[in-house]
């Protein structure tokens, strides 16, 4: 009996002992089955980067130096208003053309103004890298180097024309469904036809050709055969829900250089809220140079004239819409929108021109102001205003105590 009961315990320790070795542990792996995301940043959800197209019709304010006028802002503005076409004929190449006019009424001359036509090529030279990168698709958003050609007429005391050819730098940036924002530097040849010459070459300036270095602003709404985009974010543009109380603004640069003439106008502001009212105040200067110099045939000398205006303001500014805005969950407490307030200017001008006969030389004023102020891209601003203020110093009899400005600039916030 016991050595069947050993038999038996031996039994059941070899039958677990076997048991256990004959135990399987399989591994497998199994692809998985989720396909591999690609976030859509910002940029390219504002931008339209990945938005394809080949047609374009543009409607555009352009900001550009005052290459023929006095430095007189009030009368005769910078700002062209202007209506283009532009064709993609390859991912890297376009054609397009513009028609750019602008002028305003002078005191005695009735409108003076000009009217541009261009036509030009476009070469995007890092549209072919970037699609191969993923980075855009063909469209109109890029960098660019063009050929430019144009004609402008031109009125002033006299009429004027002259053609143009040249080279420019750019690049243009459409953003959301219809925006559209261009900067761009070039380098020109200018030629005036014979005997149509403005009024800067009428006094002792016979050459009727020269080279220009001019910058351009250009921003407004865009029209086209690419898809619209039903969910827009608009306030990634706008800043519309961010509390913005304070602000330095600095006015795009405009610079017109050639061996003849010069003009250029620089501005700086700052802006601040008090408190979380929709009232803010903001302080400006903006500035006006202009140079001619000509030389006319032996034995006239070389005459060399210097413009300068300083134009510094003052405004107390109401926002009307903020605490609307507010309610209604689209907007904060920032500095954008319809504004109106109380407005103080002072000018000093200073010229050796025949521009600066019969205007007042310095000009303190109260007034009121009107606008539109928006805060765009998180670093660029636009401002539209009009203003009207009383001269509060003695003038002369010829001239009109109300100076009325118009402005549309167009700058960087720092």
């Amino acid at each position: 009996m016991e050595k069947c009961i050993y038999i038996f315990g031996l039994l059941l320790c070899y039958c677990a002992a076997y048991s256990q070795d004959s135990t399987e542990i399989k591994f497998s792996e199994e692809q998985d089955t989720l396909v591999q995301q690609r976030f859509i940043d910002r940029y390219e959800n504002v931008f339209m980067t990945k938005v394809p197209t080949r047609h374009m019709i543009k409607l555009s304010l352009n900001f550009v130096p005052n290459s023929l006028f006095a430095v007189d802002n009030n009368a005769l503005q910078t700002t062209s208003y202007g209506l283009g076409y532009e064709y993609k004929i390859s991912p890297s190449f376009s054609v397009g053309t513009d028609i750019l006019i602008n002028g305003a009424w002078g005191s005695s001359i009735g409108f003076a103004g000009a009217l541009d036509g261009n036509i030009y090529g476009r070469w995007y030279y890092d549209m072919r890298h970037r699609i191969n990168k993923g980075i855009n698709v063909n469209n109109f958003t890029g960098n660019y180097v063009a050929i430019v050609a144009g004609k402008r007429w031109g009125k002033l005391e006299v009429d004027y024309q002259f053609s143009t050819i040249g080279i420019e730098f750019g690049l243009q940036r459409r953003f959301l469904n219809n925006g559209r924002i261009e900067f761009a530097i070039g380098a020109s040849y200018q030629q005036y036809s014979k005997g149509h010459y403005p009024v800067q070459l009428g006094y002792g300036v016979h050459k009727a050709a020269d080279f220009v270095i001019a910058s351009r602003t250009s921003m407004g709404l865009a029209f086209g055969d690419w898809k619209r985009n039903k969910n827009v974010k608009i306030c990634e543009v706008l800043r519309c829900d961010e509390n913005v109380h304070q602000q330095w603004k600095l006015l795009w640069p405009k610079l017109y250089l050639s061996s003849q003439f010069i003009q250029s106008t620089l501005g700086l502001a700052f802006e601040r809220k008090f408190g979380s009212s929709p009232i803010s105040v903001n302080a400006q200067v903006l500035t006006d140079y202009m140079r001619i110099a000509s030389r006319g045939p032996a034995p006239y000398p070389k005459i060399v004239s210097n413009d300068v205006q300083v134009w510094p303001s003052l405004q107390l500014r109401y926002y009307l819409d903020q605490k609307q805005a507010m309610r209604n969950g689209k907007g904060g407490q920032n500095l954008s929108g319809l504004y109106i307030g109380p407005h103080s200017d002072f000018v000093f001008y200073q010229s050796e021109t025949i521009y600066g006969v019969g205007r007042p030389k310095r000009h303190l004023g109260l007034g009121v102001a009107a606008g539109f102020q928006q805060t765009l891209f998180r670093k660029a601003y636009v401002d539209i205003s009009v203003s009207a203020s009383r001269n509060l110093l003695s003038t002369q009899p010829e001239v009109k105590r109300l100076l009325a400005s118009f402005r549309a600039g167009f700058g960087i916030t720092l």
